[in-house]
């Protein structure tokens, strides 16, 4: 009989040891995942998003000329790449949103065109403000889905406006006059007023737009399932695997012990 009872402790032991073997797998797998720079997934959702930004350009409906400025909703792949897979994804197709504003502005030049040649203006605010956008998403972490992912769309778009018109202010404003026809007194105004006017419609139409986007893909790519029922999900298959190799070795011994019986 005390060689029967034995397997049964060495299983529960086994038990242990395969769960913690697998545990530590999974802890492998997630350490080596944060290593890398961009995951697959992150970039195949990088290339869509940059694609859509670049379809948006070349049909029309991603800048709207209104005044000596132009609306754009080119923004707004950006803004749902940096609230559902985030800032490192939204950086990316920011960056690219840049690049063609850089390209637009150089072989389909409007009044302002010359400011906007260079980097910093065209390509350097559209890196950031997705980054700005996810921080005002994290700081809501108390709101509901909806509404967090509808002020930090409109926040965004609201920082994107902010951070070009500032650093046009800051770099060009005397260009800004000779082109505008204005005088030196006239620059700070006019940019406030050019801020409110083309920003304010772009920051609502991006929170119009990009919340139920945003929100469907993050139901789909189950990005608000709490980690709690991730990790049970993951212990729950670990014990699963842990209990059939169990059964496996109890089944084995019991075998050995019968064998050495009828010897």
């Amino acid at each position: 009989m005390n060689n029967i009872e034995r397997p049964v402790d060495d299983n529960s032991t086994v038990s242990i040891q395969d769960n913690e073997k697998l545990k530590q797998v999974k802890r492998k797998e997630a350490k080596k995942q944060k290593k890398r720079g961009i995951t697959i997934r992150e970039l195949t959702i990088i290339g869509l998003l940059a694609g859509i930004t670049i379809a948006l350009g070349v049909s029309g409906y991603g800048i709207i000329p209104l005044g000596p400025l132009n609306v754009t909703t080119l923004h707004v792949p950006t803004l749902i790449g940096a609230i559902v897979e985030g800032p490192k994804v939204g950086a990316f197709v920011g960056f690219i949103f840049g690049c063609y504003s850089l390209w637009q502005n150089i072989t389909a030049p409007n009044i302002l065109s010359p400011l906007f040649i260079n980097p910093i203006i065209s390509v350097l605010p559209r890196i950031l403000f997705p980054v700005l956008a996810y921080l005002v998403y994290l700081l809501l972490w108390k709101a509901p889905q909806g509404p967090r992912i509808l002020v930090s769309a409109f926040m965004g778009t609201v920082f994107h406006t902010i951070m070009v018109m500032g650093l046009i202010f800051l770099l060009y404003a005397d260009m800004f006059a000779t082109k505008m026809n204005l005088s030196p007194d006239q620059v700070l105004g006019s940019i406030v007023f050019l801020s409110v006017t083309h920003g304010i419609p772009e920051a609502v139409f991006a929170a119009v737009i990009v919340t139920p986007v945003a929100l469907a893909l993050r139901k789909v790519l189950r990005k608000d399932t709490p980690k709690k029922e991730k990790t049970d999900a993951v212990t729950s298959a670990a014990t699963t695997v842990g209990t059939d190799a169990n059964k496996t070795t109890e089944v084995n011994k019991i075998k050995s012990v019968e064998e050495n019986i009828t010897k």
